[in-house]
C-alpha cells in the first residue's frame, strides 16, 4: 500500500489546506525549541510501525555500519564504490578526522585563490547523495568552477565561495536495494544535541570539518550555508533546522527528513532555529519524493509559520512547474524509470536561483 503522504501520518491528523507556505497555526513555537533534545522530546513520535526499535526521542536507532556481506550484496557494492572517494581526483584538499566510534572520516575542501583573512568568503557545505561516490557529484552540479565566480555576497570584490564536501559513511539506509546499505548519511537517527555523548556521528563529522575550515580565518561566518543532493539534502535540511550557525539552506531532491516513505520511526518535524530553506525537487522524482517532500514543507509551514521556505518543483528539463506528477507517486524503484533518471540529474539551470536564495539570507538576517 502506497504511503505517499507519510508526513501527514506523523502529524497525527494535522492537516493543512493548499500549499500556502505562510499558513498560520500549529502548536510549536515560531522560533523553535530551546535545544534539539527538548525539540525531539516534544515531537509527536517516534512512529508507529516499529516502535520497539525506535530510539526515543530521536527517531531511529543509530544506523548500522555496512559490511561487505550486508544487504544481499549492497554492502559489497558500497565498498567497491568507496575507492572513488578521493578528493585529489577533482582537485580538492583532503581533511581528516576520527569520530567517536574510531572511524576515520574525510572531507574535500576547495578554497578559491582570493580567500584570505582579509577577504573572507562564504562557506558552502555540500552533502553528497547516497550510494554514489561524493567527489564526482561536484562535477555533475558544476560547483567547483562556480566556487571561484558565483555571487553569494553581493560584493563584487568577494566573488566565489569556499566549498566543503564532507564524505559520508557506508551504513544502513531505509531505502530500496541497492541503497539499503550504502555510502551516505544517517538522517534517521535525529540526535542533533551537541551536549549528548551519543550525538549523530555524521552531524559530529560535519561540525568538525566546518570548524577546521573556520579556524583558518578565511570564512565569512555570516554566510555559512548547507546544501545537498538526495539523502544528503535530507540531512542538510535536518542539520540546518537544528544548527543556529547555518545561515540558510538550498537543496535538491530531498526525501522528507522526518518521515520518509520507509522510515519505521517517523516524527513530527522539529526545529531549534528558523533557518531559511529552498528545496528543489522533480515533479516526477524517485520513490515519490515530490509528494513526500511537498508534504514535509506543508508540515513545516503549519508548525513554524515564520520559517522562510521556497519550494520549487521542476520538470524533466529542470524548468519550474506548479505541481507534482501523480503518476510518479509510487514508492518502488523498478516502476519509475523517469523519476529515477530525473533524480540523477542535477538542475544546473537552477544554480543561480539557489545561489541567489543563499545570498539573500545571511545569518544576520535570520529570524
Amino acid at each position: 500500500m502506497l504511503r505517499t503522504f507519510r508526513g501527514a501520518l506523523a502529524l497525527a491528523g494535522l492537516t493543512l489546506a493548499g500549499f500556502g507556505l505562510s499558513a498560520c497555526g500549529g502548536s510549536s513555537s515560531d522560533s523553535g525549541s530551546s535545544s534539539p533534545a527538548q525539540a525531539a522530546a516534544t515531537s509527536t513520535g517516534p512512529g508507529a510501525t516499529d516502535a520497539k526499535n525506535c530510539a526515543v526521542p530521536y527517531g531511529d536507532a543509530p544506523a548500522a555500519v555496512s559490511t561487505i556481506t550486508s544487504g544481499s550484496g549492497a554492502g559489497a557494492v558500497a565498498d567497491l564504490l568507496n575507492v572513488l572517494n578521493q578528493c585529489a581526483t577533482v582537485g580538492g584538499e583532503t581533511l581528516k578526522w576520527t569520530d567517536a566510534k574510531n572511524e576515520a572520516r574525510t572531507a574535500c575542501l576547495f578554497v578559491p585563490p582570493n580567500a584570505s583573512k582579509t577577504t573572507q568568503l562564504p562557506l558552502l557545505v555540500f552533502l553528497q547523495g547516497s550510494l554514489f561516490p561524493a567527489p564526482p557529484q561536484l562535477i555533475l552540479n558544476d560547483w567547483i568552477p562556480l566556487s571561484k565566480t558565483a555571487d553569494l555576497t553581493g560584493d563584487t570584490k568577494r566573488p566565489g565561495f569556499i566549498l566543503l564536501l564532507p564524505i559520508g559513511r557506508n551504513t544502513h539506509h531505509f531505502y530500496p536495494f541497492p541503497d539499503n546499505y550504502a555510502l551516505g548519511w544517517d538522517n534517521w537517527y535525529r540526535n542533533l544535541d551537541r551536549s549528548s555523548p551519543d550525538l549523530n556521528l555524521d552531524v559530529a563529522a560535519i561540525d568538525q570539518f566546518v570548524s577546521q575550515v573556520q579556524t583558518r580565518g578565511i570564512v565569512d561566518n555570516d554566510r555559512v550555508y548547507a546544501t545537498g543532493w538526495s539523502n544528503g539534502a535530507a540531512l542538510a535540511e535536518l542539520y540546518a533546522l537544528n544548527t543556529p550557525s547555518i545561515a540558510a539552506a538550498a537543496v535538491y531532491s530531498a526525501p522528507a527528513p522526518f518521515s520518509d516513505v520507509q522510515d519505521p520511526c517517523y516524527q513530527t518535524p522539529f526545529a531549534t532555529t528558523m533557518t531559511p530553506i529552498m528545496d528543489i525537487h522533480n515533479a516526477c522524482d524517485i520513490i515519490g519524493t515530490c509528494q513526500t517532500s511537498t508534504q514535509f514543507h506543508k508540515d513545516l509551514a503549519q508548525l513554524f509559520p515564520k520559517l522562510q521556505q521556497n519550494v520549487v518543483i521542476v520538470d524533466s528539463n529542470k524548468q519550474v512547474v506548479q505541481s507534482c506528477n501523480a503518476a510518479c507517486a509510487g514508492q518502488g524503484i523498478a516502476n519509475d524509470p523517469v523519476g529515477n533518471v530525473n533524480h540523477l540529474i542535477w538542475p544546473q539551470v537552477q544554480n543561480t536561483a539557489m545561489f541567489t536564495w543563499l545570498r539573500e539570507h545571511p545569518l544576520s538576517a535570520k529570524q
